[in-house]
């Protein structure tokens, strides 16, 4: 299961803060790591710390302060409505509720691992098809080349109830760099318009990874899921 949603700029502390402390405060919670191709360009390895990610959501480089590409900045239009300022995206992949009880009743790592596996391939998959921007050319729009994506990854394994849920929260940085070092909007309608496919592959590759490592069974398969 994958669920999209909008990350705004104006919100950039507040949503960095809910990622790197509350997300990861409770017991047994890890840190967040930083995955992606643009993550290695900008020298963000290993642990995603809160002013990092302020950073990023709020369209500087997390590392030297500088804005990449234009400020992200709310537009109000003459009819007054206020055109929020995109910082990013939370693309969340769910396990199944059988694997998180399981999970939470053997203590075993590696059904987390075989989660872990499935997100970076959802990861890799979007950075590969995805990690797209648009501009206009001689009247034609383009879509350029990219170095690809800066994303940061909490996994979680609690829901809001704290029953048992192992879930990742994928967060996406909305600029991606050109090959010809321009800093632009992510075109994100390939993210939002595949979740089924992401979804799809997230369920799959986990299903593969469990049957490979445990000789786990799955029930029939259902919307792309199954128990």
């Amino acid at each position: 299961m994958i669920r999209v949603t909008t990350l705004y700029a104006a919100t950039a502390a507040t949503t960095a803060g809910y990622y790197t402390r509350y997300l990861t405060e409770a017991t047994g919670e890890l840190p967040g790591q930083w995955l992606g191709n643009q993550a290695d360009r900008l020298g963000l390895h290993g642990e995603v710390t809160t002013e990092a990610l302020q950073a990023l959501l709020s369209g500087c480089d997390p590392v030297t302060g500088a804005t990449l590409g234009h400020p992200l900045v709310d537009r109000t239009l003459s009819n007054g409505k206020v055109i929020r300022a995109v910082a990013g995206f939370d693309a969340t992949l769910s396990a199944p509720k059988s694997l998180s009880v399981l999970w939470a009743l053997t203590g075993d790592d590696g059904f987390a691992e075989c989660h872990d596996v499935a997100v970076r391939a959802v990861a890799g998959y979007l950075e590969r098809f995805g990690a797209t921007t648009r501009v206009r050319s001689n009247g034609k729009r383009m879509h350029p080349d990219t170095h690809g994506l800066t994303m940061a990854a909490f996994r979680q394994t609690t829901s809001r109830a704290d029953d048992p849920q192992l879930h990742t929260h994928l967060v996406i940085s909305a600029k991606v760099q050109t090959a010809d070092e321009r800093w632009l909007a992510l075109d994100a309608r390939f993210l939002k318009r595949h979740q089924r496919t992401l979804g799809g592959l997230y369920q799959s590759v986990l299903r593969a990874e469990l049957t490979h490592r445990y000789g786990v069974a799955f029930e029939p398969i259902v919307n792309g899921q199954a128990e």
